[in-house]
């Protein structure tokens, strides 16, 4: 490395020696950090349900009851948590909010791309501790589509279970579970 820096005549004083060697560190340390921030920014996007018919084209709400369901689901019902992207289209967690569609284990959950595409249906009891999210983005990113982690009760007291979900090509695939302590600071 010395004798590369000394080819050059501008780098011939130690000042201007650090200065290169500051902007050498400083083209690798920023854009680390940058992408650092950036997604880190994920963890602290709060997703909120909404009425589908709001913002989720029609024929992609009568798809999803008729993937996921045999009727008796009302299209007026159906919740919606949007999930911010990463340039691959807008994906869209469903909650059908139809008995019909739950059970001891919980209620189906199905996960849309904006194209019509399902890529992961999940069974999650929404009966969580105040402070815990069903749904949660992750801020790891695989395959263009941030990583999904569903949030559980367990037997264990004080304890939840956080179960990741990422895009392997074509659709969610689970990719890690962990017992976690339950999130009290709101309670």
């Amino acid at each position: 490395m010395q004798s590369i820096i000394n080819r050059f005549p501008l780098v011939k004083s130690p000042y201007h020696r650090v200065l290169l060697a500051l902007a050498c560190v400083g083209l690798f340390v920023v854009p680390a950090l940058f992408v650092r921030v950036t997604s880190s920014r994920n963890r602290d996007i709060a997703l909120t349900w909404k009425a589908a018919q709001d913002i989720v084209p029609a024929s992609l709400i009568q798809k999803t009851i008729i993937q996921n369901s045999t009727g008796g689901v009302d299209a007026n019902k159906v919740k919606v948590l949007q999930i911010p992207n990463q340039g691959k289209g807008a994906l869209y967690i469903f909650d059908f909010q139809s008995p019909q569609l739950c059970g001891a284990g919980g209620c189906l959950y199905a996960v849309y791309q904006e194209s019509g595409s399902l890529l992961l249906n999940a069974i999650a009891n929404p009966k969580l501790p105040k402070g815990e999210a069903l749904f949660k983005v992750d801020d790891v990113v695989r395959n263009g589509f941030s990583c999904l982690v569903i949030t559980q009760t367990t037997t264990t007291p004080l304890m939840v279970s956080r179960t990741q979900y990422c895009y392997q090509g074509t659709a969610f695939v689970r990719v890690y579970e962990e017992l976690t302590p339950r999130n009290i600071s709101e309670n």
